[in-house]
């Protein structure tokens, strides 16, 4: 049967195996192959759940970006666990 509805999916690193003793977090990092983004289309009712990510700014931060397109420009992002109960349930 085909699927109704599809969504775009970039795809991330595993979580790393440790949280950031500054704030508890897990770092996640963009796949790429062949020098661009691993991503896949798939069945939006395949997905379980969905994650904040917060970017990974680094000493110097990102140069030259915005609310709009710091989320293109960065390469590794952390996992937010306490932006719902659920999400802190699943990483704590």
């Amino acid at each position: 049967m085909v699927p109704a509805h599809l969504v775009y999916v970039e795809w991330f690193s595993p979580l790393s195996t440790t949280r950031d003793t500054n704030h508890l977090m897990y770092k996640v990092s963009r796949l790429m192959q062949n020098g661009g983004r691993c991503a896949s289309i798939i069945p939006v009712d395949s997905i379980l759940s969905s994650v904040h990510l917060f970017p990974r700014f680094g000493q110097n931060g990102l140069q030259n970006s915005n609310s709009f397109t710091v989320t293109d420009n960065c390469h590794s992002f952390y996992v937010n666990p306490f932006s719902d109960r659920d999400s802190y349930q699943l990483f704590a």
